[in-house]
């Protein structure tokens, strides 16, 4: 191709985080398949990564250990997901009250941003910030109308973990 050397960057790094996306999602279907947890790692890793691509969070050092600790973890909280719906571990106030935190969290700390992705833009902090809110309000409703606790579990412990993630502990001071 004859393109100047910015564009194959860019072109490069598309193909660069596709693959890896590719390869963190069958590694987190072949974990969670191992474990009998597809469903519920599927929807709490949906929901974590959908709230992750607007709030930020705490970075690894390399890509590989970022999907196989994403993996690892998804799979562990479709494990957790699945047992807390089979004994009935977990009210409903409790599904509440963790998503209720994370709004808290992450209205107030997303977005984080990293040394490798600073957000220097005012608005667009405003945006992700905004994004990022709307989304945990959005998994409220999605709660509020589904019947299925799986679902409803899963998805809270997806989102919870990400909203975490968001915490000054993890990462480089917080978002703003």
């Amino acid at each position: 191709m004859d393109y100047d050397e910015d564009k194959k960057e860019i072109i490069a790094y598309a193909i660069e985080t596709s693959l890896l996306a590719i390869i963190g999602t069958l590694l987190l279907i072949l974990f969670a398949m191992i474990i009998n947890v597809l469903k519920s790692a599927l929807i709490a890793a949906v929901f974590g990564v959908l709230l992750r691509r607007v709030s930020g969070g705490a970075h690894f050092s390399t890509p590989t250990k970022c999907l196989v600790f994403g993996a690892v973890l998804y799979t562990i909280l479709g494990f957790l997901a699945q047992n807390f719906v089979q004994y009935q571990l977990i009210p409903d106030y409790m599904i509440w009250l963790s998503l209720a935190i994370s709004l808290l969290i992450v209205a107030f700390l997303a977005p984080v941003d990293s040394e490798s992705k600073p957000i220097h833009s005012k608005s667009l902090r405003k945006k992700l910030k905004a994004s990022s809110v709307g989304f945990v309000v959005i998994a409220f409703i999605v709660g509020l109308v589904s019947t299925d606790p799986l679902l409803n579990v899963s998805m809270c412990l997806g989102i919870l973990y990400q909203s975490l993630t968001l915490l000054p502990l993890f990462n480089r001071g917080g978002g703003g």
